[in-house]
């Protein structure tokens, strides 16, 4: 990968995590009301999506390695 190519990546990255937040804010100004339904979304919760879909792509990674390498 070219350093060009790796700096578009970061910059990406940091354009999706910055729009991000910023919805996030216009969503709690604006549906301040309506963010119980949000209730459900705790770090414990998050902890258990991180460790779930890591978990799966490192299967399916696995997976592809393996059936490349035969």
């Amino acid at each position: 990968m070219s350093e060009k190519n790796k700096k578009c990546i970061i910059c990406y990255s940091i354009r999706y995590f910055i729009a991000a937040v910023v919805l996030l804010i216009i969503v709690s100004l604006t549906m301040s009301n309506k963010l119980h339904y949000l209730s459900f979304v705790t770090p414990e919760n998050f902890a258990w999506l991180v460790i779930i879909v890591g978990s799966l792509v490192f299967l399916v990674k696995l997976f592809l390695y393996l059936k490349n390498k035969t």
